[in-house]
């Protein structure tokens, strides 16, 4: 038999012999590693519903050009600001989208007013498969738009007795706009006072092309990910305002953080808790075998060899518990989400990693003082039972 097998046989064996033991290293390493795996499932996992809820409030990020000013006055006098307005370059938005790297669903959006039967309407254009998206509480009474159709706010069409299937004509100075109502909306905001028409039709109407009024962003939360999104499109957008929409950023990213941090804090004081009940079971093995110990240095164990021997225990151990422990934590996870979030959590299977890691780590860190201790010994106090 050469000197692996040799070792191999010895780990076995010491496992084999010592099942009490071996049992309780491998539960309490399953449970620590479950534990890291249930809540890192169910962290992820809650992160993608909480960011499906929040997209119910609508944007989180608004572009929105900075006005033209101009002080009238002179000397002590001031008699009060004429701004001008202003608008956005629909090409310089699409250009810094790409360079900032923002993971974010966009709606462009231009407002203007167009003459309709000896009145100006305000109008607003969309693209309105991004409107859908971004907006999913609007209620619609009637169909979306398409090509050629148009969308009417509620408050609007009681004003002025419209409904689906109507055709309106709408004059700008550019150009005219003919487009059926194809449905209602009701948002219970400005919305219900506005005409959503495409937002190419409009900006031809008015002579505005390429122009935008502003641009709303649903960026991806977490991680003050809206904070910095919107710092990096504010320096790739210069004479632009880039604006957290506040209710809805502070929602989702301060729910994030809080609930993360105390998983954390959770996950490190069972792996604490864990690693001590390691290290003290294995160092009163090694006190048990200390004659054990002391014969195989005797007869022609090198130091290295016998610390082999318990590092391949702890290796071993770690490993089931790690297997172990992400079966029992992807179950666990699954139970939590299923009845917490009233969902089910993904089948992750990179989690196993993470188990694995964790469950060596504590085994390996918790055999760490014994196998000083091993080291150390002297086979002839040891077979003497000193």
């Amino acid at each position: 038999m050469n000197r692996r097998r040799w070792l191999l046989h010895l780990v076995m064996g010491a496992i084999a012999h010592r099942k009490g033991r071996a049992l309780l290293l491998l539960s309490v390493l399953a449970m620590a590693s479950s534990l890291a795996t249930a809540l890192g499932i169910v962290s992820t996992s809650m992160e993608k519903r909480v960011a499906e809820e929040v997209r119910k409030y609508g944007a989180n990020l608004v572009v929105t050009p900075e006005a033209s000013r101009l002080d009238i006055g002179s000397g002590g006098l001031n008699f009060g600001v004429v701004s001008e307005p202003a608008f956005l370059d629909q090409g310089q938005i699409d250009s810094a989208l790409a360079k900032s790297g923002v993971r974010a669903e966009h709606s462009y959006q231009l407002r203007g007013a167009l003459h309709w039967k000896e009145r100006d309407l305000m109008v607003e254009g969309v693209n309105f498969s991004d409107i859908r998206r971004l907006f999913p509480w609007w209620q619609l009474k009637g169909s979306w738009p398409a090509e050629g159709e148009s969308v009417v706010g509620n408050d609007l069409a009681t004003r002025y007795a419209l409904k689906p299937g109507d055709s309106l004509e709408l004059v700008g100075k550019a150009g005219t706009v003919r487009c059926r109502v194809s449905g209602i909306v009701t948002s219970g905001g400005e919305e219900d006072g506005q005409l959503f028409v495409s937002l190419l039709n409009l900006q031809q109407a008015l002579g505005m092309t390429g122009q935008l009024s502003q641009v709303r962003l649903m960026v991806t939360a977490g991680n003050d990910g809206i904070k910095k999104s919107a710092a990096v499109l504010q320096q790739l957008l210069p004479g632009t305002k880039v604006s957290e929409v506040r209710q809805t950023a502070h929602t989702s990213e301060g729910l994030l953080t809080k609930v993360k941090l105390l998983m954390v804090m959770v996950t490190a004081v069972v792996l604490i808790s864990a690693g001590s009940s390691v290290t003290g079971t294995m160092s009163t093995t090694v006190l048990e075998r200390g004659k054990e110990i002391g014969l195989m240095k005797a007869i022609g164990g090198t130091r290295r060899e016998v610390m082999l021997i318990f590092c391949g225990e702890a290796a071993l151990l770690g490993i089931g518990g790690g297997i172990a422990g992400y079966l029992l934590g992807s179950a666990i996870a699954h139970f939590i989400t299923r009845t917490v979030f009233s969902a089910s959590a993904e089948f992750m299977p990179h989690y196993l990693l993470v188990s694995l890691g964790v469950s060596l780590f504590l085994a390996l860190l918790g055999s760490f003082g014994p196998m000083v201790s091993v080291f150390r010994l002297d086979p002839v106090r040891s077979l003497r039972g000193e």
